[in-house]
């Protein structure tokens, strides 16, 4: 089983590392560096490919191998996945080489082998570290090169951390400490994902959580949370790709909410797993959290100048408005720097420290509560979210937007709590959060309305004085459909 754990980095991270890391490392390090070749083989159907697995053909100096990876897991960054290799005398590969016993019952070994065809290639250059420190043995590599085919390259600027002995602790003691030489990210895409996007000329698309966090009934405490902590880490890394992939704003959206999403589930649990590392967590989640509160500026601008948004029958009417929202976003984005943002020392430690989490779980060391059922915490924890929101909610008393503008941080607190525990109780669930979700667009809306507003006390647009009493009628009219969802949330019986 290789476990390993892969970083996106710049050009100049081996210098960076080198000089300022490398020094200090202890043990026995030996370096090495050579250039790297390798096809990647598949069914022109993509049979292997289908199945999450990879049939690369590797060539170092004269030495020739070929790899099967099957479909392993990954765990906030931490790759796993079993693997298989055999040295070949040409540069072809040959499946029936391997052991039978890797391949699935169904697996046709022979018809695979005889359809086998070059995919993709990669080339690039690696400088690998060889470290030996007591009983911890770990190959550190740095990649740069590209992935090639003939509809085009994608660049390769990698370093990877293989655990070849010992505790996983290591791996992340020297990703930790190269995360504070050199910018760096997390990464849950391979070399072989990347080139199967490119053949097959596929961009990743942003996308939302899913409606609940998917949970058992018997699940424990512990396990709970380390699905919070995958799903949120899972929904960020998916999202950094798109953005940087495509330049996409609504993946920042996402990313700052899965920033949120892991603040969180690491604020529901921490009372109960009680542990130094998971408060350290909790405190750098409070920092990068803020470090991404401009998205709601970058929000509100895309939910005006959306033509498929609420306010689409307005806003892209006026050109020298919707020109001066675009050069709004794009003052927001340059200021912000989201790729700079993206490998910042702050996002990449709280990621290594959540992926941490995940495989050392410090909390059974330190705490008693990690093996009781979750469902026995969960009940008390939604009902006393929901009475906080329900005494903040004058059943009699008429709202205006400002006060649910207020409120908003709470709602969201309680609705994260509901995603993150709501699949224990399947009934009536997605009815009762329906009208609360429903409170939430509305302020969503109330915020762009208002951000709207502040724009035309700033710039000089045509019919000013008709949009600003348009934005009037548009409060009032989003205040009233809040109002009634309002009286639908609050007199709904509780799903738990």
């Amino acid at each position: 089983m290789e476990i390993e754990l892969k970083l996106v980095a710049d050009k100049d991270a081996l210098t960076n590392f080198e000089q300022a890391l490398l020094p200090k490392l202890k043990g026995d390090v030996k370096r090495s560096a050579f250039d790297v070749f390798n096809d990647y083989y598949d069914t022109p159907e993509q049979f292997l490919g289908k199945r999450k697995m990879g049939c690369r053909v590797r060539r170092v100096n004269d030495h020739i191998e070929q790899t099967i990876k099957t479909q392993g897991k990954v765990e906030g960054g931490l790759h796993q996945r079993p693997e298989y290799n055999v040295d070949l005398d040409i540069p072809h590969p040959d499946l029936e080489k391997f052991d039978a016993n890797i391949w699935a019952e169904d697996i046709d070994v022979k018809v695979i082998n005889r359809q086998l065809k070059v995919q993709f290639s990669t080339h690039f250059h690696r400088v690998t570290f060889d470290i030996i420190d007591g009983e911890n043995h770990l190959e550190l590599v740095f990649d740069s090169g590209e992935v090639k085919h003939n509809l085009g390259s994608l660049p390769i600027g990698e370093i990877e951390i293989e655990l070849k002995k010992g505790s996983s602790t290591a791996l992340f003691d020297l990703a930790d400490e190269i995360s504070k030489v050199t910018p760096v990210r997390l990464s849950n895409v391979t070399k072989a994902a990347r080139g199967y996007q490119l053949i097959n000329g596929t961009l990743l698309q942003p996308r939302g959580l899913p409606r609940f966090l998917n949970l058992a009934i018997d699940d424990s405490t512990e396990t709970a949370l380390c699905k919070a902590i995958e799903c949120a880490l899972s929904h960020w890394q998916h999202h950094e790709y798109v953005y940087l992939q495509t330049g996409h704003t609504g993946a920042l959206k996402e990313i700052a909410q899965s920033v949120y999403l892991l603040l969180q589930g690491v604020s529901l649990y921490l009372p109960v797993l009680q542990c130094q590392e998971l408060l350290t967590l909790h405190k750098q989640l409070l920092v990068l959290s803020e470090q991404w509160s401009w998205q709601d500026d970058l929000q509100c601008i895309r939910k005006l100048r959306s033509n498929k948004g609420p306010f689409s029958r307005r806003i892209p009417k006026h050109p020298s408005l919707m020109s001066y929202l675009n050069g709004r976003r794009e003052g927001l984005l340059s200021v912000q720097s989201p790729e700079q943002l993206l490998v910042s020392m702050e996002s990449s430690q709280v990621q290594l420290g959540a992926s941490r989490l995940l495989i050392e779980k410090p909390w059974q060391s330190q705490a008693t509560g990690h093996q009781i059922p979750v469902i026995k915490h969960a009940k008390g924890w939604l009902s006393q979210g929901w009475q906080t929101v329900m005494q903040s909610l004058p059943s009699k008393i008429a709202m205006d937007y400002t006060k649910y503008i207020a409120l908003e941080v709470l709602l969201r607190q309680t609705l994260m709590s509901g995603f993150l525990l709501a699949d224990l109780f399947e009934e009536n669930r997605g009815k009762f959060r329906a009208p609360w979700l429903d409170l939430i667009e509305g302020i969503d809306e109330v915020k762009a309305l208002l951000f709207l507003r502040g724009v035309l006390k700033e710039v000089d647009i045509e019919d000013s004085a008709g949009l600003n009493e348009w934005i009037d009628e548009k409060l009032t009219s989003v205040n009233n459909v809040m109002e009634k969802s309002r009286k639908v949330a609050v007199s709904a019986e509780v799903y738990w």
